[in-house]
């Protein structure tokens, strides 16, 4: 008769030290990547923003932009998320006077457009911890009939309706967020929503870009040199 060989306790012991061990390298894996996944969230919603800001500007004949309320000069300065924009309506088709933030109320009752303010600081409804809006740079003074600056205006023809001086040396204005977490130690993790002039904006930075075709020299965005924070190696800033 063959015998039977039960389990010993040193066996079941092994095994389950080596579960834990998979599931700490697993969950170490994962708090990595959170941060990661929450940049790339943000700069996500924000292209669509700019996007549905600009779609609405020639739906409706009147002006749009997105003010962006807080940035982050530096972020290594602290852990804490930074970041804050309005998506608005304005009251005319150029040198809107009134700005309302969506939804906006029409005659109907029903709204135009979605929860239009966004506010991603530690503690806030959309909060996403580790990413933080670098301060603009160049900065923005809005259109030069005297529009409201920290501010990208979109009108009826889908063009924006910022000064020049708002634009980079290559023709785009640039909203950079940043992964906190990656800047405190040292590497640089960067998404860039570039807007044109024309109006058109994508998401480039790292192994993604999501937006216009890249294909032609009028739409290639470069956020090179300079346009980064000094934390670390620069090469997730750069479009691909």
């Amino acid at each position: 008769m063959r015998s039977r060989r039960g389990v010993t306790l040193m066996e079941i012991a092994l095994v389950v030290a080596m579960i834990g061990i998979l599931a700490s390298i697993g969950a170490s894996m994962l708090t990595k990547q959170i941060p990661t996944w929450r940049t790339r969230r943000a700069a996500k919603e924000f292209l669509a923003h700019v996007n549905a800001a600009r779609a609405m500007a020639i739906a409706d004949g009147v002006e749009y932009r997105i003010l962006i309320e807080a940035t982050e000069d530096d972020p290594t300065d602290s852990t804490d998320a930074a970041g804050a924009y309005r998506v608005q309506q304005g009251n005319a088709a150029s040198e809107s006077t009134e700005w309302d933030t969506l939804p906006v109320e029409v005659g109907s009752g029903d709204d135009i457009g979605g929860e239009g303010y966004v506010n991603i600081a530690t503690g806030m409804e959309d909060s996403l911890p580790g990413v933080t809006i670098k301060t603009l740079d160049p900065p923005l003074f809005g259109p030069s009939h005297g529009g409201s600056a920290d501010a990208i205006h979109f009108g009826p023809s889908g063009m924006v309706l910022n000064d020049g001086d708002d634009f980079g040396d290559d023709g785009f204005i640039y909203v950079r967020f940043v992964n906190k977490k990656q800047a405190l130690e040292g590497v640089d993790e960067v998404l860039v929503v570039s807007i044109a002039r024309g109006g058109l904006a994508r998401m480039v930075g790292g192994d993604n870009t999501i937006g216009y075709s890249a294909g032609s020299g009028s739409t290639t965005a470069n956020a090179g040199s300079g346009s980064g924070y000094s934390g670390g190696s620069s090469g997730s800033e750069t479009p691909i």
